[in-house]
């Protein structure tokens, strides 16, 4: 099974914003809001949320003699959670159009 060369995939028109990207991404940003939503009330209303990283955070701070400050102020491990979310769904989408990435395999005829 060989790949198609770019030149035989140029005269097909690639539609990257499919049904499938767009939902993936609506689910991705839904997910993403409820986790930065629940860690915003959790600040306003001083609620603990321990969890690995601050922990971490502390001994670096220790350690350095410097303030950590984070690019978005989350509690606990919201943040890895985010994160982590953010790249599972990257991931599906980057494998959804990987052909249309690298190629797509030729038929045998």
């Amino acid at each position: 099974m060989s790949l198609a060369t770019k030149e035989q995939t140029s005269n097909r028109e690639v539609k990257w914003f499919d049904s499938y990207t767009k939902v993936m991404l609506s689910v991705m940003f839904v997910l993403l809001l409820f986790i930065f939503g629940a860690g915003k009330y959790m600040a306003s209303h001083d609620m603990e949320a321990s969890g690995t990283d601050d922990a971490v955070n502390n001994l670096a701070t220790d350690v350095t003699k410097g303030e950590h400050h984070p690019f978005a102020e989350l509690p606990g491990d919201a943040q890895v959670g985010a994160f982590s979310v953010a790249n599972f769904f990257a991931g599906l989408i980057v494998g959804h159009h990987w052909e249309k990435l690298f190629g797509t395999p030729q038929k045998d005829e």
